[in-house]
């Protein structure tokens, strides 16, 4: 419960805290939310319900919130038999008594705030108190940018929107973000910076991590040659060096004496699919939905397909129309063989064999990057099938049959046509 009114700090930080308490079932802040847009929108990420206290400065309002806290609190308590701790952040002596009750209804009582505008009696009252000067000192220095983008990316996605360069420059004008507290001169500069830091670099490693696993899979990675890399693929050195240390710390590369090997586990091949992001579910439901719409006429073209008919992301997207796209399933009008995006189409096959042809270009785009020993397809078949034994089963068969894929000794290689 936040008496966010007389005691302003920063949310991201005393969540963290509280969460080390427990289960957080619930929340309220307490607040004028129009002089504290910023605050409003990062408590509104964590689901905290927002009490707006109506304030301006010819009229104060010092105790009303004091009133609806101690209130809320109170009947909580007395309806809710889940709730066993209450977290208060506040230092106000006028919430002693309400400890005090709250502690004989057998809850237990935290609080947090300030050393400086905290009272004894609050202190003493409670069963235990965070001075917030503490976890200050020891939270992680984290670049503000970074802290602003994780806020806003959360927003977004419970909004249902994309991060895109127009919805961030939306939500930092309309919560009236000021670019000079984050280092920048206009706030165009801060929403590139922002765009490039989340959406740009993360697929640029994305494209690296892939660069560095083909190099140590068919090459010889070393510290050495990264360099060498970076000149002959007119790629960032630092950048490189960013994709390799993230593979070392999630188990895919190991250095031997003065060389990275791969280590071929699942976050091995997880990692190559980052670059064509697949769920089971939600692809089979892509699929039956796309053939629908072309069977019955109300999509003639690939391009027709909108991506807000789908709870899906700008990345998922994408890579479910290209798979379809490249499942052999679609011929021209005109019976024409290409098909483009914008070329005017139709679908040439039963639902189930769209289904087998879509999830096989996943297993393509794994292939096309490394081989796969037999042993290893149980990482494959959790990863895109979720263990779907039939429909895994019937892709392989596909793909050998087709002479996309060739057995060779119990490994298994991409053999595009």
């Amino acid at each position: 419960m936040f008496d966010f009114q007389n005691q302003p700090v920063d949310v991201q930080l005393v969540y963290s805290e509280a969460l080390k308490h427990g289960r957080i079932a619930g929340g309220k802040a307490y607040g004028s939310w129009s002089k504290n847009r910023m605050a409003a929108f990062i408590l509104y990420n964590y689901g905290i319900e927002l009490v707006e206290i109506p304030e301006a400065e010819f009229l104060p309002n010092k105790k009303g919130n004091d009133i609806r806290l101690a209130v809320d609190c109170i009947e909580i308590a007395l309806h809710n038999k889940v709730i066993d701790t209450f977290f208060l952040v506040t230092g106000d002596a006028d919430f002693t008594a309400l400890v005090y009750k709250l502690k004989s209804y057998g809850k237990r009582v935290i609080a947090l705030a300030r050393m400086k505008s905290t009272s004894y009696e609050l202190v003493s009252a409670v069963d235990l108190f965070i001075p917030y000067e503490d976890i200050v000192k020891s939270e992680k220095l984290t670049d503000p940018i970074d802290r602003l983008s994780e806020e806003l990316e959360i927003f977004l996605k419970r909004s249902g929107k994309e991060f895109t360069v127009e919805n961030i420059s939306r939500f930092l004008h309309a919560f009236n973000v000021n670019p000079n507290k984050y280092g920048c001169e206009t706030m165009n500069e801060l929403v590139d910076t922002i765009y490039e830091r989340k959406v740009e670099r993360p697929e640029k490693i994305k494209d690296l991590k892939l660069l560095l696993i083909k190099e140590a899979i068919f090459g010889m990675l070393s510290e050495e040659n990264l360099p060498v890399l970076s000149k002959a693929h007119h790629v960032s050195l630092s950048d490189l060096k960013t994709a390799l240390e993230i593979l070392v710390h999630d188990g895919i590369l190991e250095k031997q004496d003065n060389t990275y090997n791969v280590v071929r586990n699942k976050a091995f091949f997880s990692t190559i699919l980052e670059k064509y992001p697949v769920e089971y579910t939600s692809l089979l439901s892509f699929i039956e939905k796309v053939y629908r719409a072309f069977v019955n006429g109300r999509v003639k073209s690939l391009n027709q397909v909108q991506q807000n008919e789908f709870k899906l992301s700008s990345a998922e997207f994408k890579s479910y129309l290209e798979a379809i796209k490249r499942s052999g399933c679609l011929k021209g009008i005109d019976d024409s063989d290409y098909i483009s995006y914008s070329t005017p189409a139709k679908i040439v096959c039963e639902l189930e064999d769209l289904k087998v042809c879509t999830f096989s270009y996943f297993v393509k785009r794994v292939l096309s990057h490394t081989f796969i020993f037999r042993d290893e397809l149980d990482y494959i078949k959790e990863l895109v099938f979720s263990n779907d034994q039939a429909l895994f089963d019937a892709c392989i068969e596909h793909l050998i049959k087709s002479e996309e894929i060739t057995e060779l000794g119990n490994v298994y290689f991409y053999t595009p046509k």
